[in-house]
């Protein structure tokens, strides 16, 4: 009996859906213990559930975090209901993480994607362009050629890296002094522990934007009407449209600005890489696209990225 009243003792307590719960494996002393504490109140993490649904009192501080993972404490940071996103928009996937796939889909985050393996050990790139996505960082005339000498224009995710450390919600590697080393490691996994420190720091910086949104959904039309999204300084609209496989959809630019429609992910356009105006449109232009495959397709204006759009095709 000694080990284990040892472990409770050196472990944190945190109140999980108001009852005590122990992280037998965040000892009181860790770096990480406070965030830990503090996202776990905050009803964001909850640490791992046995077969029943029942937590374990284990939150795996040094495991890698996946995905989903990474996915579900973004969400819920930020403050989204994804329960109401999930009651308007089609995941696409049989997983626990659904709900959050759907906030996902819904605001166009960068990272989630149709192909995305939500189980699969997330990177410190892909952890970065998730918040960002979450917590609405504007990614526009971001520079990333000087805070890290890993971290170059052309790396994935690369504003994303550069935005969160320049609001000082991530940072880069130190030496055994504390010092800066000048490097992210941005194709590297990254742990639970570190995810934990992430979303409250980007809670401090950030604020909660997902409280009060919610789809902004319109059914598009029977099979031989037009579908139309305008785009105007305040961005697409409506930013989430479902239409039936065959259906052509009309972009048209109503802003003083320039749009150019592409599919996420911004700026490569893979998802989807055909669903992609390849022009700037000007005020009073359209773009035109049939969508011939079931899926939703998330998408933005590649001159400012920050403005996001979903078509569900069923």
């Amino acid at each position: 009996m000694l080990l284990p009243l040892m472990a409770n003792a050196m472990g944190i307590q945190v109140l999980i859906d108001g009852k005590t719960v122990t992280f037998v494996d965040v000892p009181q002393s860790a770096w990480f213990a406070t965030h830990v504490r503090t996202a776990a109140e905050a009803g964001i993490v909850n640490g791992y559930k046995d077969s029943r649904g029942m937590l374990t009192g284990m939150y795996g501080p040094g495991n890698d975090i996946t995905i989903g993972e990474a996915l579900k404490i973004a969400v819920e940071g930020a403050g989204y209901d994804e329960d109401l996103y999930a009651s308007k928009i089609q995941s696409g996937f049989q997983h626990w993480a659904s709900p959050y796939v759907s906030v996902a889909k819904g605001e166009g985050f960068l990272v989630i994607d149709a192909r995305t393996r939500l189980d699969k050990a997330a990177t410190r790139a892909e952890v970065s362009a998730i918040f960002t996505s979450a917590f609405g960082v504007n990614l526009e005339g971001v520079s990333s050629d000087t805070r890290y000498t890993d971290v170059e224009s052309s790396t994935e995710f690369a504003a994303s890296i550069e935005a969160l450390s320049r609001d000082a919600v991530v940072s880069g590697d130190t030496d055994i002094e504390g010092r800066a080393t000048g490097t992210f490691r941005p194709s590297q996994n990254i742990n639970r522990a570190e995810v934990a420190k992430i979303v409250m720091q980007a809670r401090a910086a950030y604020g909660t934007p997902g409280e009060g949104r919610e789809p902004n959904e319109e059914q598009g039309g029977t099979e031989n009407e037009e579908n139309m999204v305008t785009y105007t300084d305040d961005g697409f609209s409506p930013t989430i449209l479902r239409v039936k496989k065959g259906d052509m959809v009309t972009f048209k630019n109503m802003s003083t600005t320039g749009l150019w429609v592409a599919s996420n992910p911004h700026p490569t356009h893979t998802a989807l890489p055909n669903f992609d105006a390849n022009r700037t449109l000007i005020n009073g232009e359209i773009y035109t696209y049939t969508f011939t495959q079931i899926g939703s397709w998330s998408y933005h204006n590649h001159l400012n990225s920050r403005f996001q759009g979903t078509i569900v095709v069923e």
